[in-house]
């Protein structure tokens, strides 16, 4: 954001186009969260990785980052590059590329790794581009009013495409709303970032839209059939919002960080540990997290195998080595051809390895954290990192039943990266309201 540090480097007299492109930088902006979230084939029905690999988008996202970063060079303080520079983010990008070397097809896994950096680099981009937060404010009701305006559209006039069918492959999510995203899966994380935005906004002054956009983000979630989000979301809200507004920061980030421990143990961690499992069954005995158990379960040996250093990028899930497996007789859901481990932190350990996970835990769980617990108390400040924090929290705790780290340009993955770099900027530099 600007002045958050930003400020136009021109000297001159009239205009130049430092000012041009300076002027266009909310525009940037906004066409950077459209793209991010609404791609350029909504309602495609498709599967992820077939959105992601689709050439218009590949096209998109590269012709808009050129014209972000020109116009990032020339009107953005250096502080804020310099800031963005020295994010320990370079290391675990050196493993993710270093990773395609053991995939079974090399030269695919390149175009994919460089695709997926291209959109992180964009993602990463957003923060800086409005210049104060009305300017943010006034991108994010837009983009959000966008994407609920299509999703509800969608579900009304175009219902084969915004509503899962019953003749699909996941016949089971049949009538629930998918809006204009491929699956369930990623249309509640993103209204719950919407409803987050929502509440910046009323915080912010802006009480009708952002009221308008929290409860039709709200509403739209019900209708996923995502109970995830729909409980997670308001909680994450209140363990960050009520702490904050009595002036105990260093509470929120406690109970954002116990929530998410929490969340991952009382899943996945049930796999490793069999206190963990003990404690799980006295809650719930028969409870597989819609069949996510008996994945885990598979990829355990796999996991234990191949510790260090993982399988490399694209090397597991879709190789022979798992579609010539045998499915355990007792296991409700297949693990031959699917695309992910339905748990973000297992994902990377498969493709990168242990040291890669826990490099990444620190990256997306405790590094915002402490950037969380820097920021000045300054009221725009305050707003702005509240709004981020919920993001990471909600993402984090989200990665326990779903994949997203790295998957090129899955909507919830760059979402998290514009609130990891929206957090180390906002805690190292002032938010001008206007």
């Amino acid at each position: 954001m600007n002045n958050i540090a930003i400020q136009n480097r021109t000297d001159k007299q009239g205009i130049s186009p430092a000012i041009i492109f300076s002027e266009l930088r909310p525009v940037l902006a906004v066409a950077v969260l459209a793209l991010i979230w609404v791609s350029f084939r909504p309602f495609s029905g498709g599967s992820a990785e077939e959105i992601q690999s689709s050439v218009l988008n590949q096209i998109g996202y590269t012709g808009l980052l050129a014209v972000t970063l020109f116009t990032l060079v020339t009107t953005v303080d250096r502080r804020a590059i310099f800031i963005y520079l020295s994010a320990p983010w370079m290391l675990i990008i050196a493993l993710f590329i270093f990773s395609t070397a053991s995939s079974p097809i090399p030269a695919d896994a390149y175009r994919a790794v460089a695709f997926t950096l291209i959109a992180f680099l964009l993602a990463a981009s957003f923060i800086v581009l409005p210049r104060n937060a009305d300017e943010l404010s006034n991108v994010l009701a837009i983009a959000c009013f966008f994407v609920l305006g299509l999703s509800y559209a969608g579900v009304v006039l175009w219902p084969n495409a915004a509503v899962h069918q019953f003749f699909e492959a996941e016949s089971q999510h049949g009538g629930l709303w998918r809006g204009i995203f491929s699956h369930k899966n990623i249309t509640g994380p993103i209204m719950a970032v919407i409803v987050f935005a929502g509440v910046y906004l009323i915080r912010r002054g802006r009480w009708i839209s952002g009221a308008a956009i929290g409860l039709l983000a709200l509403f739209f979630i019900a209708q996923t059939g995502s109970k995830t989000s729909l409980i997670v979301a308001p909680a994450v809200a209140a363990i960050i919002l009520l702490p904050t507004m009595a002036g105990m920061r260093g509470l929120a980030a406690f109970l954002v960080l116990a929530a998410v421990l929490t969340t991952h143990a009382m899943t996945i961690g049930t796999v490793y540990s069999s206190t963990l499992d003990a404690i799980l069954r006295s809650i719930d005995p028969v409870t597989t997290f819609t069949g996510r158990i008996g994945i885990w379960e598979f990829s355990k040996p796999f996991v234990m195998s191949n510790l260090w250093s993982g399988y490399g990028y694209g090397g597991f899930w879709l190789s022979d080595l798992v579609l010539t497996a045998e499915k355990a007789f007792d296991s409700d859901w297949d693990p031959r051809g699917i695309i992910h481990g339905h748990n973000g932190y297992l994902d990377i350990v498969l493709v990168m390895g242990l040291p890669a996970m826990l490099l990444l835990v620190w990256l997306s769980l405790i590094a915002p954290i402490i950037d969380y617990l820097r920021v000045p108390k300054l009221k725009e400040n305050i707003f702005l990192s509240d709004f981020l924090f919920m993001i990471v929290a909600f993402t984090a705790m989200n990665s326990a039943l779903e994949s997203f780290y790295f998957r090129r340009i899955d909507p919830v993955w760059l979402t998290l990266v514009i609130a990891l770099f929206g957090l180390r900027l906002v805690a190292r530099l002032p938010v001008k309201a206007r």
